[in-house]
């Protein structure tokens, strides 16, 4: 079983020590126009907002523009104390508020979280220059099945167009977890355990996981089956 709150904090601590070690002004290649004092500010802020809302069970306005007069790394380090504690203080099955069409209860925020620290550390070390050690098979699978349960409903509640049109397979070859979506009147259905379609997407859980989030190229994974679906399902947005 996945350790959501272990997972979280190690990543969240390693994302500390990249911004004690990157120029703040550098910039970040897969967010345009951040810096990494910027990345800094929006993920600090995202803690803070999202212990703000497991400690109250209700939607809460995210924190202003904020300053600080400590180093990011620190300051991120403070407000990942502040999450951690939060969850520990909240049982799981605790109604509470998200921001997606799932179950209103306060155990989506530890994994919420979690997925959004390991996408900006890989965000982090491209600024550096650098590759990340690797995202755990496990961790990098659940994100995947994060993105087709939570995001990609989401997108299509907030009007953009649907990115699966045709029945479609997805497998991560390092850990087994397969996925097939199909294309329905509203977010699209998905079927665990399997992976078939007019086409199959394959590859490492952490390259389905990057390309999915648009930090790696869709060409990196292996398509199988009509590559004009494969196409037009990268080209549409897929989480938000």
């Amino acid at each position: 079983m996945l350790d959501l709150l272990g997972e979280l904090d190690r990543t969240a601590a390693e994302l500390a020590e990249v911004f004690d070690s990157v120029d703040p002004s550098a910039a970040v290649p897969s967010c345009p126009g951040w810096t990494v004092a910027d990345l800094a500010l929006h993920i600090g802020s995202g803690q803070r907002w999202s212990a703000s809302v497991l400690l109250s069970g209700r939607e809460q306005q995210r924190p202003e523009v904020l300053l600080t007069t400590i180093s990011w790394s620190d300051w991120y380090a403070g407000t990942t104390a502040a999450l951690l504690a939060a969850i520990r203080a909240v049982d799981p099955a605790e109604p509470c508020w998200n921001f997606a069409p799932v179950d209103q209860r306060a155990a989506f925020w530890p994994r919420r979280r979690l997925h959004e620290t390991t996408i900006h550390l890989v965000d982090a070390h491209q600024a550096a220059g650098r590759t990340t050690d690797g995202i755990s098979p496990v961790v990098a699978a659940d994100g995947v099945d994060e993105v087709f349960e939570v995001f990609m409903p989401r997108v299509l509640a907030r009007g953009f167009a649907p990115a699966v049109t045709r029945r479609m397979g997805v497998l991560a070859v390092d850990t087994g977890d397969a996925w097939t979506l199909t294309p329905g009147e509203g977010a699209p259905g998905v079927e665990r355990g399997r992976a078939d379609g007019d086409i199959v997407l394959s590859g490492r859980a952490e390259d389905l996981l990057l390309a999915l989030w648009k930090r790696i190229p869709p060409a990196q994974l292996t398509i199988e089956g009509d590559q004009q679906v494969a196409a037009d399902f990268f080209a549409q947005r897929v989480t938000s």
